[in-house]
């Protein structure tokens, strides 16, 4: 059957679930961008604050190395919020806007966290040091920093992913690594309180559970900037779902990249057009369709090729013996079938069968074009001047060419199809 049938389960089917990822408003991703990384920022501030404060009154070294640590925090989450509110703008010079400085940032965010699993060695190096005092009001600090960092951390990270923002889900992965460097800190406070100095070993093992953070996070974002083609799933999904728009026969190829927070999407389609403006019309009709189902995409390229094929379904209303073309397309009493080859002129599989909708009250003719569109119908042609009316324009949604004639003979007709018809949309066509 041609790909423009159509059936129940395509009309009422949902897309795919992995295309359909959550779906966000424009007014909460812009919501996201704008302040998720500032707040971020600010509780990294206050939360520096406090343990200054506790590393001043217990004079503990883990505390103070923490302190910087989560300085550092501060300075990256800014970074990252210039970066996404900059990354949308575009510019003369910059027509493609700033994607990728999100992934630029991301990596500084991965060597950030990477610094820190670097500095959470040299509290290992280091071996011991001399007890802390005032040790609760430590323990309290470093535990209240840990649940604000695992909480906020997790949120943000979620929060990048829903908007497919790297710099922002980058910020929340190092604010959740922060709790790992933290618990060296709480680990040897409470050693300190009962004698013993437990930093060294469990500095080693946090060491490389942050590195490890900081180097997949690295890893994701420079293949990001090498223009990585997008995973094999989900360039499977934009298949899918292409593949079931009106008027496309087949998918040369689709490729796509990520760039910053956003999609970019390169697409070569074989389409099923009559006429330039019925191919234009099919090709952004896919692009609407990416671009419905999946908000990150920025820009699709369509590119295609568009020809008649060379034998060519048709139909015709007409009378009983398919000899008399029907001055109505709804109301007529038969169809006739044909398959046409266009080089050498040749009609076969002649068929004429009775209109099922013609004693229809209602919806006849929408229904007859239903029909024929699940039939995989390439040309309709009649006398009646279908251009304004639904069934014609279903059919140029469809990608099948719509002909109106003045020739009442089937057998004049078929003497030259496409000389004695003329394209009901005729732009470009023949």
């Amino acid at each position: 059957m041609s790909s423009n049938s159509i059936n129940d389960d395509q009309r009422l089917a949902p897309e795919e679930s992995i295309l359909a990822e959550v779906t966000v408003s424009v007014w909460r991703r812009e919501w996201i961008r704008k302040w998720v990384v500032l707040i971020s920022a600010a509780e990294s501030f206050v939360e520096t604050g406090l343990k200054i404060a506790a590393a001043y009154f217990t004079g503990s070294t883990g505390l103070l190395a923490d302190c910087i640590h989560s300085s550092a925090d501060v300075i990256g989450s800014v970074m990252v919020w210039i970066g996404v509110r900059l990354a949308t703008n575009k510019y003369k010079k910059f027509p493609y806007g700033f994607y990728k400085i999100e992934n630029l940032l991301a990596l500084a965010i991965g060597l950030a966290i990477l610094y820190g699993a670097y500095e959470i060695l040299q509290i290992f190096f280091a071996g011991k040091a001399e007890l802390p005092h005032n040790i609760p009001i430590g323990i309290s600090a470093v535990v209240l920093g840990m649940l604000l960092d695992f909480f906020w951390g997790r949120f943000e990270a979620k929060s990048g992913r829903l908007i497919n923002s790297p710099g922002i889900e980058a910020s929340g992965n190092h604010t959740v690594s922060d709790v790992y460097s933290s618990s060296i800190v709480l680990v040897g406070l409470v050693g300190s309180f009962f004698g013993y100095n437990l930093d060294r070993w469990a500095a080693l093992l946090v060491a490389f559970i942050i590195g490890k953070i900081g180097i997949e996070i690295l890893w994701k974002n420079i293949r990001a900037l090498l223009d990585m083609t997008l995973p094999a799933e989900k360039l499977d999904a934009y298949t899918k779902l292409v593949s079931r728009q009106p008027g496309v026969l087949s998918i040369k190829s689709i490729r796509g990249r990520n760039s910053g927070s956003f999609r970019f999407v390169d697409i070569d389609l074989g389409l099923k057009a009559y006429n330039l403006s019925a191919a234009n019309s099919i090709a952004s009709n896919v692009e609407k369709t990416l671009k419905d189902h999946d908000n990150t995409i920025d820009s699709v390229f369509v590119h295609y090729s568009h020809d008649l094929p060379e034998r060519v379904s048709l139909v015709i209303p007409t009378d009983e013996q398919g000899e008399t073309i029907s001055t109505h397309f709804g109301k007529s009493t038969h169809l006739t079938f044909f398959t046409y080859e266009r080089e050498s002129g040749r009609l076969s599989n002649k068929q004429t069968e009775k209109n099922q909708f013609g004693d229809d009250m209602e919806h006849r003719g929408i229904n007859l074009a239903l029909y024929l569109i699940d039939r995989g119908i390439d040309s309709v042609c009649c006398r009646e001047d279908l251009h304004d009316k639904g069934p014609g324009l279903m059919f140029y949604r469809f990608g099948i060419d719509v002909r109106k004639t003045e020739e009442t003979d089937m057998a004049s007709l078929l003497a030259d199809y496409f000389k004695k018809s003329a394209s009901v949309f005729p732009e470009g066509g023949e």
